[in-house]
C-alpha cells in the first residue's frame, strides 16, 4: 500500500471516530493497523478496521446482526459517503482508465441487470482461483466468475494468423 493511501484511510478513520466520538462512542486507535476500537456503555465493543487489497473496504467487526451493528455501521456508511462526495467535488475530471490486457485473467464481480466489474488481473489461472476463493471468504454475498479475457481486437489478430 503506497503511503498516501494509508495517510488517506487513516484520516477516513479519523473522521469517522470523530463523528461517532459526537454519538458516545470511544474510539481507540490501534498501533500500526487502520483499526480503531468503539466502544459505547451498555452495548457490545465493536473494531472498525480497513480490509486490504482485494477487498479494499471498511468492515466492522464482530460481523453480527445486533440492531447496534446495524445502527452504528450505517452512521460509518453517512460518514464514508460524505467524505467521499466531498473528495469527489475537489478531484480534476478524467476520462476512463483503459483495462490491463496483459493480464489475460480476470476476477469479474458479476452484478444485477448483466453488469460484471473487473476486480483483479493475474497472469495465470491459479491466482486468480486463489485470489477468487479469498474474496468468496471475505464476501460471501457477492458473486464473482475467474474468466479469461482478451480485447476483441488481440483475438481478431490471433485468430487471422492461424488461417
Amino acid at each position: 500500500m503506497k503511503h498516501s493511501d494509508w495517510l488517506r484511510l487513516q484520516a477516513e478513520g479519523e473522521s469517522i471516530c470523530a463523528t461517532l466520538r459526537q454519538q458516545g462512542y470511544l474510539c481507540r486507535k490501534q498501533n500500526r493497523r487502520l483499526s480503531w476500537k468503539l466502544c459505547k456503555e451498555a452495548q457490545e465493543d465493536y473494531v472498525l478496521t480497513w480490509l486490504p487489497t482485494p477487498v479494499s473496504d471498511w468492515t466492522l467487526m464482530p460481523n453480527d446482526s445486533s440492531p447496534q451493528r446495524q445502527q452504528l455501521w450505517q452512521l460509518i456508511e453517512r460518514t464514508l459517503t460524505s467524505i467521499r462526495e466531498e473528495v469527489i467535488k475537489t478531484l480534476p475530471k478524467r476520462s476512463s482508465q483503459l483495462e490491463d490486457y496483459s493480464r489475460p485473467w480476470a476476477i469479474i464481480r458479476l452484478l444485477p441487470d448483466a453488469r460484471r466489474y473487473t476486480v483483479a488481473r493475474f497472469f495465470n489461472r491459479q491466482d486468480a482461483e486463489d485470489h477468487r476463493r479469498f474474496l468468496k471468504r471475505f464476501m460471501p454475498a457477492a458473486e464473482f466468475a475467474v474468466v479469461f479475457d482478451v480485447p476483441n481486437e488481440q483475438l481478431q489478430r490471433t485468430t487471422e494468423e492461424e488461417d
